[in-house]
């Protein structure tokens, strides 16, 4: 589940859907919290697997964020389980023992549509200074493939702004904690309400990718593209990684560990990473 841009769309407004079906968004997030209204949630929910069969492609995922109360939590994800939804997106996620319960609810529910068991990802938010204290037990939790920051939330409870010096911090944090359990860590720094002015957010997007966040959330069909070509290996950083790995292998078969390349050593890290990008290219290709 590689997603650079996943863009969140309330899951009763049929005109943003409307606009989501045209996005090149990796993937879609039907919004049953903050976006929805608690008078209409019930709604929501009861046109939800159409719209996950409608949004789903070969190129794009869906997922469903819901609620952070139990009661909610429990009635969203009877409802949101399918085999078109790839992941719940947790609102406020806070503990280990909380995704432990929601996966519970999962296994459950999954049995009961006979899909196969742990089908159903799960994407945690962090969005409580109590979350960010947890951030590696909650990375290390089943089903969990990604992470990500939810800046305004986070942002309300430790009272700083969205893009403040503390927030990177958190995202440097999130970075590590994704790469010692071997998860996709999104984010960026900056704010993802900025969609208004492209070559900001443009350079937001550079920011964060630099500092090894790998997508990022979208509240806007123009922070797509942005977001795809800024978190995607660009042609030539492509073609620099595959010139070091070919050179590698040369190396190695004149019996050479380390070598020189366009005036600059190229040792087994550096290879390490020009095999990751090239890996990570690979999955857009196309």
């Amino acid at each position: 589940m590689c997603w650079r841009s996943l863009l969140f769309v309330p899951a009763n407004n049929i005109r943003f859907m409307e606009n989501a079906r045209t996005s090149n968004a990796d993937a879609i997030i039907l919004d049953l919290e903050d976006s929805v209204l608690p008078e209409h949630k019930i709604q929501a929910r009861s046109a939800l697997q159409n719209t996950a069969v409608a949004l789903s492609t070969e190129k794009r995922d869906v997922l469903v964020r819901i609620n952070r109360p139990l009661s909610l939590a429990v009635r969203d994800i009877e409802a949101a389980v399918h085999h078109q939804v790839k992941a719940i997106v947790v609102a406020k996620a806070a503990t280990a023992q909380h995704l432990a319960l929601l996966g519970e609810i999962l296994e459950e529910r999954e049995r009961a549509l006979e899909l196969p068991d742990g089908h159903t990802k799960l994407l945690p938010m962090i969005e409580t200074g109590a979350a960010v204290r947890r951030i590696d037990e909650i990375a290390s939790c089943p089903r969990v493939v990604a992470l990500v920051c939810g800046d305004e939330d986070l942002a309300a409870d430790l009272e700083c702004d969205p893009d403040s010096e503390t927030l990177a911090a958190v995202k440097y944090n999130l970075v590590l904690a994704c790469a010692l359990h071997g998860i996709r860590p999104l984010g960026l720094m900056g704010s993802i309400a900025e969609y208004g002015d492209m070559e900001k957010y443009g350079s937001s997007v550079s920011r964060s990718a630099a500092l090894g966040l790998k997508g990022t959330l979208c509240i806007h069909p123009n922070q797509v593209g942005v977001a795809n070509n800024g978190f995607a290996p660009s042609p030539e950083r492509i073609d620099q990684a595959r010139r070091i790995v070919e050179a590698a292998d040369m190396a190695r078969a004149n019996g050479a560990g380390a070598y020189g390349l366009d005036g600059k050593m190229i040792d087994a890290p550096v290879l390490r990473r020009a095999r990751n990008l090239l890996k990570e290219g690979e999955r857009f290709a196309g």
